[in-house]
């Protein structure tokens, strides 16, 4: 029967494991964050490049779910194709290895206080004490990882003592019951944990100690990969399009890279045995299974080289619907707001978006269109989802400089909203004009030919979009055009050309409508200087 030890020690090692993992990857993302996009950026030309590079980092930031949320922000930004993107995630599942072999190597080969308590204290220190954020997220990773290494020696005790007071029988044949019963532990055990990472510590533990057979673990590992795309798909039930085609690409991966290594399960094992030997490795089974998961990982990509077409192609015609819809974010969800440097390109990428929309209500407003109440309320809607979904990523501890580029993030947002506030409350404007003697409607729609050349030019400047003008006057072209306007309405009304009513609604809505460009452009101004792309017209002219 177990012992109250044995079950508090294999609780209180599984926690302080799960502790540590998430203390490591949480500093790897805040404090890398940047340096990971920099080199998915440059280091993903070719699909080699791409899937070294996902392996690479997910070494070193010892999280895939980090790497492919980075992914997922380069696709939508268009510097990743969905090809080169999937071999990242390829390369970072074989990645994730890596953890077996710290646990194998490390935590089972040296004598863990050496170096697990002078992490933890070292780490501690400098999370509390320094005062940048970078320098605070990698001393939480230091901590994180000296309190790994002491989960995983406290495990390895409490599997001891576990081998003698628990049949474990079932679990430690070579029989198709035994390993269809740890395939399901080793799944259900990272579906609970929402930690493939900390599965394989347990399995890792039982075969170090002897308390099931390497088969068994095979098995297990095998489980637990096929449960990591359980998360997976969970975490992008609600996410963008990209997010769960990425999802779907690596849910494929797994499942077939663990049907086959299921049917060549006991060759697998005796080619992996007879590598150890050839090789004079060490033959700790620990070592074996680490081996094992990293095999038959590189079995997936290999599986992956004429399949992996064939995929993309589908992909790409999946959860099309939704990237159409302007009622729904297309760039942010709640997985891209985990990487604070990610989730502020989404929220620009998104700010664009909607700005282009909000361009071309202006452009349809001035055309005689009727414009639709649901439209201005699906547009607000988003940027209140945007300022939401910033307030959230806000609550983690954020750099200076990110946390500024957030503040004016949600400045921009403002200004759309006024901006779209004004352009609703102009709807008489084209009423009016129909009472309008032809003269008086061809200087009104030489000031509105100014403003819609401002609008225009900043979100050709700003948004990327086509046909910028190179006239460095438009601002002042602009309020020039409104003075003489207002002068010229004032004047017909005292020349009694029009009536003092009509006078009265047009000075009103021509404000109304200098008011929505004014805003318009401050919008577009706030995000170019949030992506560090001022336009270069008319600086001073709406400062305030």
């Amino acid at each position: 029967m177990l012992s109250w030890s044995a079950i508090s020690g294999f609780s209180g090692g599984l926690g302080l494991f799960l502790l540590g993992m998430w203390l490591l990857t949480e500093g790897l993302k805040l404090g890398g964050g940047s340096a990971l996009s920099r080199i998915l950026a440059s280091w993903t030309t070719t699909r080699l490049r791409s899937f070294l590079s996902g392996f690479s980092l997910t070494a070193v930031v010892q999280s895939s779910s980090a790497v492919t949320v980075a992914v997922i922000g380069f696709i939508n930004a268009g510097l990743l194709d969905m090809s080169r993107s999937l071999w990242v995630v390829f390369g970072s599942n074989v990645g994730t290895t890596m953890t077996a072999w710290i646990v194998a190597i490390v935590g089972f080969k040296f004598k863990v206080d050496a170096f697990a308590l002078p992490a933890v204290g070292i780490g501690a220190l400098l999370h509390l004490f320094s005062t940048g954020v970078r320098f605070r997220s990698a001393g939480g990773a230091l901590a994180g990882f000296g309190l790994l290494l002491l989960g995983l020696q406290i495990l390895q005790g409490a599997f001891s003592s576990l081998e003698h007071a628990v049949d474990l029988s079932a679990f430690s044949g070579k029989d198709a019951s035994s390993i269809a019963l740890m395939l399901l532990l080793g799944l259900l055990l990272t579906a609970v944990m929402q930690s493939s990472s900390a599965a394989m510590a347990i399995v890792l533990t039982a075969v170090a100690t002897e308390t099931v057979t390497i088969a068994a673990g095979a098995a297990a590992v095998i489980g637990a990969n096929v449960g990591t795309t359980v998360t997976a798909l969970l975490a992008v039930l609600k996410a963008t399009a990209n997010a769960r085609r990425v999802a779907v690409a690596h849910m494929l991966f797994n499942v077939i890279t663990a049907t086959v290594a299921l049917i060549v399960l006991a060759p697998f094992i005796g080619l992996i045995a007879w590598f150890q030997l050839t090789l004079n490795m060490d033959p700790n089974p620990a070592i074996s299974l680490a081996l094992f998961h990293t095999a038959f990982n590189l079995l997936g990509v290999a599986l992956m080289i004429p399949l992996e077409p064939r995929i993309t192609a589908r992909l790409k015609r999946l959860f099309t619907r939704g990237e159409t819809q302007t009622t729904r974010m297309q760039y942010l969800d709640g997985n891209i707001l985990r990487i604070p440097d990610l989730a502020l390109n989404a929220t620009g990428l998104e700010q664009s978006r909607i700005l282009g929309e909000i361009a071309t209500l202006i452009r349809q407003f001035r055309q005689g269109v009727t414009l639709p109440n649901a439209a201005f309320a699906e547009l607000r809607a988003v940027l209140s989802d945007i300022n939401e979904a910033i307030v959230e990523c806000s609550k983690q501890a954020l750099p200076g400089d990110i946390a500024e580029a957030f503040r004016k993030a949600i400045e921009a947002n403002i200004h759309a909203s006024n901006c779209l506030d004004n352009l609703r409350a102009g709807a008489k404007l084209p009423e009016l004009e129909n009472s309008l003697s032809q003269p008086q409607k061809d200087m009104l729609a030489t000031f509105f030919a100014h403003g819609l050349n401002l609008a225009n030019y900043y979100e050709a400047a700003v948004l990327g979009a086509a046909g910028a003008t190179d006239d460095r006057n438009l601002p002042e072209d602009f309020e020039s055009s409104y003075d003489d306007m207002r002068k010229y309405i004032v004047s017909q009304g005292q020349q009694q050309h029009l009536s003092s009513r009509t006078m009265e609604s047009l000075l009103q809505e021509l404000s109304l409508f200098r008011r929505m460009i004014r805003q318009y452009v401050k919008a577009c101004r706030t995000l170019g200087a949030l992506r560090q792309d001022k336009p270069t017209i008319g600086e001073q002219t709406y400062d305030h």
